[in-house]
């Protein structure tokens, strides 16, 4: 059985009740923590709910997934993730593999900080268009422009994730993230964004010392937002 788990967005104070008496049955959990950190003091309480192995789930890991479904062909396995487990695409193609080796799948949703974060900052749902990632290479910036390019033309809100790379301990400050933008504007001049244009920096939402602070660029490039995520 290999069960995909969501953690929640506040910890392991968020941790579904159901989720609960599967980590405490589980032989092995893998800690997924490519697409969002755990912090260690969540690491140990979630060790001391099972009795089972604790691994870290590492992005090849995850991503090769022969490992993760060897072992569900006959134990107990959960890949326990920050957030809702399927927000990952990487998550939902393991699940699809291991249906197609004939492996018992389970889901245990929870909150996630993409969602939580809409309506925390007062947008509505129905309004927001593709999401898209920005990352520190300067020439990938030009993806996530042209998202934002395509989803003003239909009215809606763009969300951009930054990025988070595990190996690296490396998190995309969101002032280099608007500075990106607007360089990149400089390239593409298609009036899409500049120093004017108003935004929303969304810091560790869910946790007591979450962040939401709106603004024109101009004014956000010269804000300290704090420690990720």
């Amino acid at each position: 059985m290999l069960w995909f788990v969501g953690l929640g967005i506040s910890g392991s104070k968020s941790i579904p009740v159901e989720a609960l008496e599967v980590l405490s049955k589980a032989d092995i959990i893998y800690l997924e923590q490519f697409t969002s950190p755990i912090g260690k003091s969540d690491m140990l309480k979630i060790k001391k709910m099972t009795n089972g192995e604790v691994k870290e789930g590492k992005r090849w890991l995850v991503e090769d997934g022969n490992e993760i479904l060897k072992h569900a062909k006959t134990k107990n396995v959960v890949l326990l993730s920050y957030g809702d487990p399927y927000i990952a695409t990487t998550h939902i193609e393991l699940r699809t593999r291991a249906i197609q080796e004939k492996i018992k799948t389970h889901s245990i949703h929870a909150s996630s900080s993409l969602t939580s974060m809409i309506g925390e900052c007062g947008l509505h749902f129905y309004k927001v268009g593709r999401i898209a990632t920005i990352m520190s290479e300067m020439k990938s910036l030009t993806t996530p422009y042209y998202v934002i390019y395509k989803n003003i033309i239909e009215g809606n809100h763009t969300i951009l994730l930054l990025e988070y790379n595990q190996d690296r301990d490396f998190f995309m400050d969101p002032k280099d993230a608007l500075i990106g933008l607007i360089e990149t504007e400089k390239g593409q001049k298609r009036n899409v964004i500049n120093l004017s244009t108003h935004a929303i920096v969304a810091s560790r939402i869910g946790f007591k010392d979450q962040s939401i602070t709106s603004g024109k660029i101009s004014s956000l490039k010269k804000i300290d937002f704090g420690k990720p995520p």
